[in-house]
């Protein structure tokens, strides 16, 4: 941060306890070290702000300084009192969270996003307010590193197909209405079909499933959370045999569908009865931890063939994933 941005943050009013670019860093550097002599965890939110202001002397003006003022708040509000957030710059706010890992970090950034998108809902010109993370150690050693991990995510999720198609503002089957509505080539995302009398059997479809449970078997600590939704949760179901052979691991396993009665013991998973005419034509699977982002969804035609999408975007699989566990208000099971 330059001198002169750093003479008008100083100027503005905000919140006692919301501190400087310096405050922040230093308490951050202070965090490396404890994290690093005591084997802890931490983490790093960036939350960035665009259209607030194009220069520190237009922050300034009573309408971008009363947002900022709001946004700032808002951040307070919805983190702890243990947590320390600041102005990095001014349209970039760093939270830094203490004994806070990668899961947790997210947990954090849904309260966030949902307090300062209220803060900020209706200002003309609208806001994009992007949120990413960062976390101690996998992320970097030190606070600074954190930081720039958790910034280069900003660019990389504004590159999303979550943020490209406008996908946060619209509802869990709006999203995939749109994804199976459109024909997609590339490395991190890609359409294809599959089934009878095409290249790619329904058994491929099968055997990615497969290779899902087989990577989270491969680290059995990690944590992380894999759903799988389909027609039906049935004995025959091939996903359930893949489990049968999966060990103990930390990733959460949900099996949604509409279910039979006697089918509640499954190893290592849990079953969810959703009886939603959509899963009868639309089946799908989400896996996502710290490493892997993985997201497949395919739609059933006739002649038992597919039409399908998958993705290793992490903002898209992560987003999918969160509109479905609010809109099925599954918090509590896949929290």
């Amino acid at each position: 941060m330059d001198i002169d941005t750093k003479s008008t943050l100083a100027r503005m009013t905000l919140p006692a306890n919301f501190h400087d670019a310096q405050f922040v860093s230093e308490y951050g550097r202070i965090e490396s070290l404890r994290a690093s002599r005591y084997g802890t965890r931490f983490s790093v939110i960036v939350i960035d702000i665009a259209g607030l202001a194009a220069d520190a002397d237009e922050i300034e003006t009573g309408e971008a300084a009363e947002a900022l003022r709001k946004i700032a708040a808002a951040v307070l509000d919805s983190t702890r009192t243990c947590d320390v957030a600041g102005l990095m710059g001014f349209n970039r706010i760093a939270v830094l969270l203490p004994e806070t890992d990668y899961f947790g970090s997210l947990v954090a950034i849904r309260k966030i996003s949902k307090a300062v998108s209220g803060a900020v809902s209706g200002r003309k010109p609208a806001l994009s307010v992007l949120i990413t993370h960062a976390a101690f150690p996998k992320d970097g050693k030190g606070f600074g590193e954190l930081l720039s991990t958790a910034a280069r995510r900003s660019a990389q999720r504004r590159e999303s197909l979550w943020e490209k198609n406008g996908f946060r503002d619209k509802l869990f089957w709006e999203i995939i209405a749109d994804i199976e509505g459109r024909s997609y080539g590339g490395f991190d995302s890609a359409s294809f079909d599959a089934g009878s009398g095409l290249l790619l059997s329904d058994i491929f479809i099968d055997r990615i499933n497969e290779l899902i449970i087989s990577e989270a078997s491969r680290n059995p600590h990690k944590r992380g959370v894999l759903i799988f939704a389909a027609k039906k949760i049935s004995a025959g179901l091939p996903v359930i045999n893949a489990l049968s052979f999966a060990g103990t691991i930390a990733t959460k396993i949900f099996l949604v569908g509409e279910g039979e009665d006697k089918l509640w013991d499954i190893r290592c998973a849990t079953p969810i009865s959703i009886d939603d005419p959509r899963l009868r034509e639309t089946f799908f699977t989400f896996f996502f931890n710290e490493d892997t982002s993985y997201a497949l969804i395919c739609r059933e035609n006739w002649g038992a063939t597919y039409s399908c999408f998958h993705t290793s975007d992490a903002c898209l699989v992560e987003g999918l994933i969160t509109k479905f566990q609010s809109e099925y208000s599954l918090q509590e099971q896949l929290g």
